[in-house]
């Protein structure tokens, strides 16, 4: 890694670099950390349904509808996410990332605080709660244009998969720790609220750190800018000369922009860079399986027997965490991968066929024993996240900084919320299909229906990349002709 860091720059460049990496790590685990509340809750806030009526929980989520009510609050938060993600990504490309990181972390930590206030203000108004989560979501769409285009702007192509790998696994450690920090206060109702308020406390403090410490790009240090290139130049014109009769070429050559152009791009241009739709579609796939697991596994490991045993929210919500840290391990080495064989779409369509059967496995043999649950549960977080961290993190900054946009690092905002927004409308789905799909059922088959559309999703989001992995196959072949004529 320190290597993949280092380049031919001085120490100095090294220093900035990792601390780029480490603050922007801590500052989306920080979002991902206040995603996480609402999952843990709603198994308290729903109480215990027994002969379709509730002995406990808060109004007016503890009746017979509390879990199609619960998923109208995850669908506000996703729908006006996956809205909001694409004009935030056109206005940070033209705003200081900074002060747009530092406003959106900001808003979050406030509105996070808002919403744990209803318990010791007794707010038992639906509207205040669908509201609260409408302009969360709003704010939360601010973090991801923006940190991905401040690490485009420091780390160079060469090995983005590794670094981005690495530094993905933010997802995962922020949904452990948010899983951690809400379930020790979601168990009662006199502290539920805490669940939302300490992680928002940790989001609001580290937008302070952002507005003071954050130098979006090495030029606001006085340092050169990353290499953007990933081969060298007789090697890429010795391809480009082969491959120009190729049908992708009249694609690139539609959208390269003159030197002297502006620095930013359309979205219909950022739209138009060959692979953009085709992983746009993928991830909306890819993220709606992982964010169906992020906002309801707590409550499917609490509505099952794990050997005979029922477990209550506080633990169901630390056995999930297994999930996540099977995705902290699948995207380093989706990443690598992916940095070795060049072709990104080839790992993600390995992975994705993999999770599918996994999934199967997982809802038939994870109630066994303990062991079970938490080993499979591992593994298909490992094969699961990976391609969804790829995709978000290196594909899009590759994209981003590509030749069809001669290399800006100001289109890089763009298409990240052009490729995470579409997966944000995947994520949108997951959850509220999961809510209308288990409404009103309880045991151990209220998600057996989840787990056919999760199947299909898995299956479906390598089948949207075969067109771009028969073009990474025929680069490669390329390569090899070239490497053995010299």
């Amino acid at each position: 890694l320190c290597k993949a860091l280092s380049g031919p720059f001085p120490p100095r460049n090294i220093v900035y670099k990792c601390w780029i990496l480490a603050l922007t790590f801590f500052i989306y685990m920080s979002y991902h950390m206040n995603r996480k509340s609402l999952g843990v809750v709603k198994a308290t806030l729903e109480g215990n349904m027994s002969d379709n009526t509730s002995t406990d929980g808060w109004a007016p989520f503890n009746g017979t509808d509390g879990t199609r009510l619960l998923g109208y609050l995850d669908t506000a938060f996703l729908l006006s996410y996956a809205i909001f993600i694409f004009a935030c990504g056109t206005i940070a490309d033209n705003v200081s990332l900074r002060y747009f990181l530092t406003f959106g972390m900001i808003g979050t930590g406030i509105f996070m605080t808002l919403m744990g206030m209803a318990q010791y203000f007794k707010i038992h108004s639906l509207a205040y709660f669908v509201i609260m989560q409408i302009i969360i979501g709003a704010f939360q769409a601010t973090g991801w244009p923006a940190v991905v285009a401040v690490i485009g702007n420091w780390v160079g192509k060469g090995s983005r998969g590794l670094i981005m790998g690495i530094w993905n696994s933010h997802t995962s450690v922020g949904n452990i720790l948010g899983g951690l920090v809400a379930g020790a206060e979601s168990n009662s109702l006199d502290t539920w609220g805490l669940s939302f308020i300490y992680p928002a406390i940790v989001i609001g403090g580290l937008g302070f750190v952002v507005f003071f410490f954050l130098p979006t790009n090495p030029q606001a240090v006085g340092l050169p800018p990353p290499n953007q290139s990933t081969a060298d130049e007789d090697e890429e014109r010795l391809i480009k000369s082969l491959q120009h009769h190729s049908d992708d070429s009249d694609d690139e050559g539609a959208i390269l922009r003159d030197p002297n152009a502006i620095p930013a791009i359309s979205f219909l241009k950022a739209l138009g860079i060959p692979g953009v739709v085709e992983f746009s579609i993928a991830l909306f796939f890819a993220k709606l399986v992982c964010y169906t697991f992020l906002f309801c596994l707590p409550d499917y490991v609490h509505s099952i027997k794990i050997n005979g045993t029922q477990y209550d929210s506080e633990k169901s919500a630390d056995i999930s965490t297994f999930y996540d840290i099977g995705g902290i391990i699948g995207s380093i080495v989706c990443g690598l991968l992916a940095d070795r064989t060049g072709c990104n779409a080839l790992i993600c369509i390995i992975f994705q066929i993999i999770s599918v059967p996994l999934l199967y496995v997982y809802y038939q043999f994870g109630t066994i024993a303990m062991s079970a649950q938490l080993g499979i549960m591992f593994v298909l977080g490992f094969f699961s996240n990976g391609p969804y961290a790829l995709i978000t993190t290196a594909v899009s900054a590759d994209l981003g900084t590509s030749e069809a946009v001669r290399g800006s690092a100001q289109a890089l905002a763009t298409v990240s919320a052009i490729i995470d927004g579409s997966g944000s409308i995947g994520a949108t789905l997951g959850p509220y299909i999961t809510s209308v799909l288990t409404n009103k059922k309880s045991g151990p088959d209220k998600y057996k229906n989840v787990f056919y559309v999760l199947e299909a999703s898995a299956f479906i989001a390598a089948l949207c990349l075969i067109r771009v992995m028969m073009k990474e196959i025929a680069k490669l072949r390329v390569r090899r002709s070239y490497s053995e004529i010299n």
